[in-house]
């Protein structure tokens, strides 16, 4: 892989002249872009677990990215501050605030209403026009889709910010869609082959072999960003769901209580730091600054 981290910043489309006095850095831009465009403004109307109707408190895909972002940048701060996990001479290759902020943004852009449901029903309409599989969109959305500059080019995104939300860096073409007529692989669509092929020209010929080998499942491998943000997501939405569930009175105590103790069940042989099952479930379970 490429060591020159200037390589890492180009735009997708080739860099776009900045304007006069603009001061920001290419991930700044990517966040500002991110954050005003129409498809960020659209996840206020997707569902997380609960409806955009039933209420103001439980969240939607937007306030879950919102979420996202912060404890996206809360890791990074870990990782910064604590050289035993990634020495001085490494810690060159963390992403700058903005581009992990970014990242966790855009992580749900193409992800539609009604979660793994929703994506499994627009896929099922379109499997005889390629599939449809919601980080795929993602990745079309903010290099092709999103409006910015001109039609068809997206957002111009940087390179980083394409490896930070490249989950899974294999075409959907080259699966057999017979064995996934109900769900989808995990995937981007092969319209945005060119798109892929362009944001893994830093790295060595073998690297993007087992990249794209381990692309369909939970043991993909991931960039460092990407490995953040998938962190992120699973903090946030392995909590707020929880919360938002009792804090709606949508789960009994006694439902709560099992859920979580067979969680912890699984993990006893883990060090959980003096974390237990009633320690969580009397928090979750209590009055709401003490779930806080």
């Amino acid at each position: 892989m490429t060591s020159d981290l200037r390589f890492f910043k180009e735009q997708l489309y080739g860099n776009q002249p900045q304007r006069a006095g603009d001061p920001r850095s290419p991930f700044q831009r990517d966040r500002a872009r991110i954050m005003h465009s129409a498809a960020f403004r659209r996840l206020q109307g997707k569902t997380q677990v609960m409806g955009a109707g039933e209420g103001d408190f439980h969240r939607t895909r937007l306030t879950h990215s919102i979420e996202v972002s912060q404890i996206g940048y809360g890791l990074l701060q870990v990782l910064q501050s604590k050289k035993e996990i990634l020495p001085e001479n490494d810690q060159k290759w963390l992403p700058e605030r903005d581009l992990i902020e970014a990242a966790c943004l855009a992580h749900d852009l193409g992800h539609p209403p009604f979660g793994h449901k929703g994506e499994q029903a627009l896929h099922e309409a379109m499997l005889q026009h390629g599939g449809f599989e919601g980080n795929g969109q993602t990745l079309r959305i903010i290099t092709k889709l999103e409006k910015y500059n001109e039609r068809g080019k997206g957002l111009y995104p940087t390179r980083r910010l394409i490896l930070g939300i490249l989950k899974y860096p294999r075409s959907i073409k080259t699966f057999d869609l017979d064995a996934f007529s109900q769900t989808p692989p995990k995937s981007f669509h092969e319209d945005e082959a060119d798109v892929v092929a362009w944001a893994l020209d830093g790295f060595s010929p073998n690297d993007r072999r087992q990249f794209i080998a381990s692309a369909n499942g939970k043991q993909a491998h991931h960039t460092l960003d990407c490995s953040i943000l998938e962190l992120a997501d699973d903090i946030a939405y392995g909590i707020h769901d929880i919360e938002d569930i009792v804090a709606r009175g949508l789960a009994t105590e006694s439902a709560v209580r099992n859920a979580i103790t067979v969680a912890f069940n699984e993990l006893a042989s883990k060090s959980l730091n003096g974390f237990n099952a009633d320690l969580v479930a009397n928090g979750l379970l209590a009055d709401s600054f003490q779930r806080k």
